[in-house]
């Protein structure tokens, strides 16, 4: 498993501790297993670059959650795809309604370990799952397209954690990419963190970590909203800190103060897409 792939296990670990709390935003009982003690042992070394345990993982998590349960239950959307799906157990542990096909691409080692973890548990999907092993570095969309993908229909896409470790030009053509696949009617949520908090001092020791990992941070913007409209998308950005704050699992100050550490968002296919 590479390196990017590798701090999937690390996610997997801060779902798995969220778990453990009787506040609980979500609950993942497969989460423990997939991350494995390296994955703890990742997680503690992030959190204590910040020099506390951090909550960004549980905050982005629910916020993904709840507007993938949108847009499949209020807005109809029975297609769904996980770009670089990683650990996700979302397949297992949403409530999902009636005739959802979930897609989950990645990396062929990242997912043979994740197979080789739920067989031993006996995970039964919630819905129809679809198992794509593609580097989203190569020609996905074909292949995502020869496993029974219908682009033809609304999808609910999500690129969770993972948009940062790509150069700029590579996230919009990602972005690009998915707006040609997708029909009228189509989601896609994502997060990031911005550029004023990576290069600012309160992150530095988590920025060398990642690079030391082999996870460098290659892209972040102060303006993901107007980064994702150029690329087919109409977006909304809300700061994870504020988020946080709502969820009552604060990242600093309440109420957050000072520039934004990271951006969740979500987006809609523009009208004038390709696509349409």
């Amino acid at each position: 498993m590479d390196p990017v792939g590798f701090t999937a296990r690390m996610t997997a670990a801060a779902r798995a501790r969220e778990t453990e709390r009787a506040d609980c935003l979500f609950t993942d009982p497969l989460a423990a297993a997939l991350a494995g003690p390296e994955g703890f042992d990742f997680l503690d070394r992030h959190d204590d670059a910040f020099g506390s345990p951090q909550q960004n993982f549980a905050v982005r998590t629910r916020f993904h959650d709840d507007h993938l349960l949108t847009a499949t239950r209020d807005f109809g959307i029975r297609q769904v795809v996980l770009l670089a799906a990683g650990l996700d157990t979302r397949a297992f542990r949403l409530d999902w309604p009636s005739g959802v096909d979930l897609y989950e691409l990645d990396q062929s080692e990242v997912l043979a370990y994740k197979e080789t973890v739920l067989g031993a548990m006996a995970g039964q999907p919630r819905c129809t799952r679809h198992v794509v092993a593609i580097d989203l570095r190569e020609a996905w969309p074909a292949v995502l397209l020869g496993a029974g993908y219908r682009s033809q229909e609304p999808t609910a896409w999500v690129a969770e954690g993972f948009i940062f470790y790509l150069p700029e030009v590579a996230v919009g053509r990602l972005l690009d990419d998915v707006a040609g696949l997708s029909a009228a009617g189509s989601r896609l949520n994502s997060d990031l963190p911005t550029l004023t908090f990576l290069r600012s001092a309160d992150a530095q020791a988590f920025v060398e970590l990642y690079a030391t990992l082999g996870t460098p941070f290659q892209f972040a913007t102060d303006n993901p909203v107007s980064f994702f409209r150029r690329h087919g998308w109409n977006a909304d950005g809300v700061r994870t800190d504020v988020q946080g704050a709502q969820l009552g699992r604060p990242l600093g100050p309440t109420p957050p103060t000072g520039p934004a550490r990271g951006m969740l968002i979500n987006a809609q296919l523009l009208s004038n897409s390709l696509s349409s």
